[in-house]
């Protein structure tokens, strides 16, 4: 939830990502599918019942979108199995309009700036007002398997939507601006054009930025979990 608090740009993004293809890792290899919108699955944004996101968050819908990570994080780890995103609303009856919505729209529509930016103007201020009553609680959810079945999760949630948005932002330009002066924790590149993985590839850059993000005021709980998959 949140988006209406975050502004019609994210609103617009969403939409324009309905048209798009997911590019995905399918046996170890990048293909592209029509189903962004589509797949609703059931997932747990938290790791156990204590978690302050198990009471707020809980279990959620979610549905295929083309976020970019399911290519470039599967591209920068080499993997052999398969990769997908998605994402989810609150309240639920959102994810029912919008699958509804992707199912009668053709693709090419959504990939029209006029059709989606009208449409996150028109949504924006019923986003907004659903907000005031469900909150702008943000929170998400990553799962890697091994080739072994080892399995590691990771979770996080923050009680605020725009603060996360505003503030990885802010974070990642900060750590591109440390880079061009020297000043970068040892294993950053100093300066270019990278993805999060590729930028936070080493242990102590990744700890750095992770130790920022993770004390942003309004967390509300992060923390990973291993075991082996079912």
């Amino acid at each position: 939830a949140g988006l209406g608090g975050s502004g019609e740009i994210n609103l617009l993004i969403t939409n324009e990502g309905f048209g798009e293809p997911m590019n995905v890792y399918r046996k170890g290899k990048m293909t592209q599918l029509n189903s962004a919108g589509l797949n609703p699955r059931k997932v747990n944004f938290y790791l156990s019942e204590e978690n302050p996101s198990a009471r707020l968050v809980g279990q959620r819908t979610v549905w295929d979108w083309p976020f970019p990570e399911a290519a470039t994080v599967a591209k920068h780890l080499k993997i052999s199995g398969d990769s997908n995103t998605g994402m989810g609303t609150a309240p639920d009856v959102w994810n029912t309009i919008l699958n509804g919505l992707v199912a009668i729209v053709p693709r090419p529509l959504w990939r029209s700036r006029a059709f989606s930016n009208g449409l996150a103007k028109f949504s924006q201020p019923l986003v907004y007002f659903t907000d005031r009553f469900v909150g702008e609680t943000h929170a998400m959810r990553i799962d890697v398997t091994s080739k072994k079945g080892r399995k590691v999760t990771a979770v996080q949630a923050h009680q605020s939507f725009r603060q996360v948005v505003g503030q990885s932002c802010a974070e990642f330009t900060l750590a591109l601006i440390k880079g061009s002066k020297g000043e970068a924790p040892e294993g950053q590149p100093v300066s270019g054009v990278y993805t999060p993985e590729t930028m936070f590839e080493a242990p102590t850059a990744r700890k750095h930025i992770l130790d920022r993000l993770l004390r942003l005021p309004g967390t509300l709980n992060y923390g990973f979990e291993e075991g082996q998959s079912k």
